[in-house]
């Protein structure tokens, strides 16, 4: 098995990222198209799953006002290095270079292992471009990325923080938190109200029952990546706006962040869809974006900030041995999108002849699970007979898997 084939099986939600740039190619961005055929994707086989033309051509409208904004926005922060958490496929990195600036691309490493190569290439091998696999919810991985980094950082987040749990985003926001007190600068993202401009995109241009097909393209993208959407406390509900922005915004200050939120409307270029429209839609969807944000969010001076900085993880190790069908794990440190392959290895290792019936891990030096660690649990327990047994979990630990369905926690 290769290593990527690995990496694929933990982290399914890399999808997601080449999905955008293929709808970056249907929008126009340039240098979209050349990572694309760059990548083998010409066919649009990522959005044959979309319903129809419309909903590819709503998404591709969704993801070039995102793109352009963010790029605008970033440059408006006068920083220097621009730190892009995900950075996907896109080509923001070549725009980086083109307006003078520094580019450090962090994301899962299946997708810096293929994309990093591509866009370093298209944007000239630029010395200021680096791009580095990492767990958004790993401290030290994150650490490690940026110690070359000199000055405020820009970091730039889009999509991705709707794909963890209330634990991970938690982590995440911590995490950030972190490397701006270390750095400075701030943090961009439009996360938090993501799903609103979605359904402001949607009910615009194309009427209220294309809310419907709307639905049906997340459905279909949560089961590509075999990762749900859309669900924990730093998001916005559309269909309770106030309640769940206090709750992200009491989320934030719980870490010593304060927010600045940016009319999305009055700051968003015109974009190169748009050819595509009618005039009339066009300028419902203008009106219609004027009603979202993006969210700058800084360091609350004014707040006491937390001086206990994250401990250095420790690295991932396993042991194991089969006994009679069963077999015995013992983990320590992290499970998380960078060591779970080691786990899937040990694994397939194991049970390469079909002969596990079951499971049993010792937790007692396992300090984290991630949902990347949490989906290949769930892929052992779906290959066996009995269910997996947990023991020496600490209480966190132990609350993530019972969170998760998992009921053999001791």
């Amino acid at each position: 098995m290769s290593v990527r084939s690995i990496e694929a099986r933990v982290n399914p939600v890399y999808l997601t990222a080449k999905t955008a740039v293929c709808l970056m190619v249907q929008a126009g961005i340039p240098e979209a198209d050349k990572i694309v055929h760059a990548l083998a994707l010409e066919n649009n086989a990522l959005l044959q799953n979309m319903t129809d033309a419309e909903t590819i051509l709503g998404n591709a409208l969704v993801v070039e006002a995102k793109y352009r904004t963010m790029c605008r926005l970033i440059e408006a922060s006068g920083y220097q290095t621009c730190v892009d958490l995900p950075c996907g496929y896109t080509p923001k990195a070549i725009y980086m270079v083109e307006h003078n600036r520094n580019f450090v691309g962090l994301d899962l490493p299946i997708v810096v292992g293929e994309a990093g190569p591509i866009i370093r290439q298209l944007a000239g091998s630029a010395e200021n471009v680096s791009f580095h696999g990492v767990d958004a919810t790993n401290y030290t991985s994150l650490k490690k990325a940026l110690q070359g980094c000199v000055g405020p950082l820009c970091i730039s987040t889009e999509g991705m923080m709707m794909y963890f749990s209330d634990d991970e985003v938690d982590n995440v926001i911590a995490n950030i938190q972190c490397l701006l007190r270390e750095h400075g600068g701030c943090w961009i993202t439009p996360d938090p109200e993501y799903a609103l401009q979605f359904c402001g995109t949607f009910r615009a241009v194309f009427g209220e029952e294309s809310l419907a097909k709307l639905m049906a393209t997340k459905d279909e993208a949560q089961g590509q990546s075999a990762v749900a959407a859309l669900g924990n406390a730093f998001i916005i509900e559309p269909t309770d706006i106030q309640n769940s922005q206090a709750r992200a915004e009491t989320l934030l200050a719980k870490h010593s962040l304060k927010v600045e939120k940016v009319n999305l409307g009055e700051h968003m270029p015109e974009l190169s869809v748009y050819k595509q429209f009618a005039p009339e839609q066009i300028v419902r969807f203008k009106e219609a974006m004027h009603h979202c944000h993006y969210w700058v969010i800084t360091l609350d001076e004014a707040k006491e900030i937390q001086t206990d900085r994250p401990r250095e993880e420790q690295p991932f190790e396993l042991q194991y041995t089969v006994k009679k069908g069963i077999l015995h794990l013992a983990l320590h440190g992290r499970l998380d999108t960078i060591s779970a392959p080691k786990l899937l290895l040990a694994w397939e290792e194991a049970n390469a002849d079909g002969s596990i019936e079951g499971v049993r891990i010792d937790c007692a030096q396992l300090e984290y699970i991630s949902s990347a660690g949490i989906r290949l649990l769930l892929e052992m327990q779906e290959n066996c007979s009995r269910h997996i047994v947990f023991s020496g979990a600490s209480v966190k630990v132990k609350e993530i898997l019972q969170q998760k369905g998992f009921g053999d926690v001791i």
